[in-house]
């Protein structure tokens, strides 16, 4: 399997190759020491791979670190080992949901607007099952519905350290996924949901009229704690992919504030709509 570059490899990778650079030390002196090549030497300081603790013990040598900047470098190599890469049933994902579920796992503050679903960190097992069967075309015929939604728990374990702000178009809401029953008890996890101070759910209203996002599924913001940017997903059937220019990436933040501020129902009203569904459903 290649090499996964991930944001705490690189937190690592970014670190020793300010101590190396400090140092003087160049690609001649890491391959006289290590003998590895120039790439396994820039692949390492980029995140795609972390050293053994025997290499990061000789490199800390080379480089002259000092008892704190050690202490700081291993603290880094241990947290790059946990960085989310190796993911529960890895193989109910596609390539780039495994992708993005790594850089969900390392966000602080998660925002994310659905036009046509439910978002996958608010879904029950019955709604996000009832995806997956609809969907079915456009994924993994080897992977089962059970392996779908016990990865879709292993994502939502996080939600308690999270900030979660989720926009979600009323058509979504009304659109009866696995049945009644299914979408009452997923309107009622909504709503239980929202209490949490961690997470705010607001509805685009059909009186909203057009917007900018009704031309595709669905986008997501994530936001880490570093200095690292903002980071959007674009999600469509059977795959995803991500918006990389800082100019584009600042399009979509501003569209969300847009969303939340102006066109989206206020959370008190989000939730007097989603309560106001899920008790039609119980009297039909």
């Amino acid at each position: 399997m290649a090499a996964v570059q991930t944001r705490r490899k690189r937190k690592l990778g970014q670190f020793l190759n300010a101590l190396r650079k400090r140092a003087g030390k160049t690609e001649i002196d890491y391959h006289a020491l290590t003998r590895k090549t120039q790439s396994t030497l820039s692949r390492m300081e980029n995140g795609y791979i972390s050293p053994s603790w025997t290499e990061l013990s000789a490199l800390l040598a080379l480089y002259g670190a000092t008892d704190a900047e050690r202490r700081e470098a291993e603290a880094l190599w241990e947290d790059a080992k946990q960085d989310g890469t190796r993911l529960v049933y890895a193989a109910a994902f596609t390539p780039e949901a495994r992708t993005y579920a790594r850089q969900e796992a390392d966000a602080t503050e998660v925002r994310t607007i659905e036009m046509i679903v439910i978002p996958g960190l608010l879904q029950t097992p019955a709604y996000a099952a009832a995806i997956r069967l609809a969907g079915q075309r456009f994924m993994d015929s080897s992977v089962s519905v059970e392996q779908v939604t016990a990865a879709l728990a292993n994502r939502q374990r996080r939600l308690p350290g999270l900030v979660l702000h989720a926009v979600i178009d009323e058509a979504a809401l009304h659109r009866i996924v696995g049945g009644p029953t299914v979408m009452r008890e997923q309107l009622s996890h909504l709503l239980e949901k929202g209490k949490q101070d961690n997470i705010t759910i607001q509805v685009v209203p059909f009186g909203a009229g057009a917007h900018g996002t009704m031309s595709g599924g669905g986008a997501t913001a994530l936001r880490f704690e570093d200095s690292d940017p903002s980071a959007v997903y674009l999600e469509y059937a059977g795959g995803g992919k991500w918006v990389d220019n800082r100019a584009d990436v600042q399009k979509y933040l501003l569209h969300f504030d847009e969303m939340v501020n102006e066109v989206a129902l206020s959370p008190k009203e989000s939730a007097s709509l989603i309560r106001k569904l899920a008790t039609a459903m119980k009297e039909t």
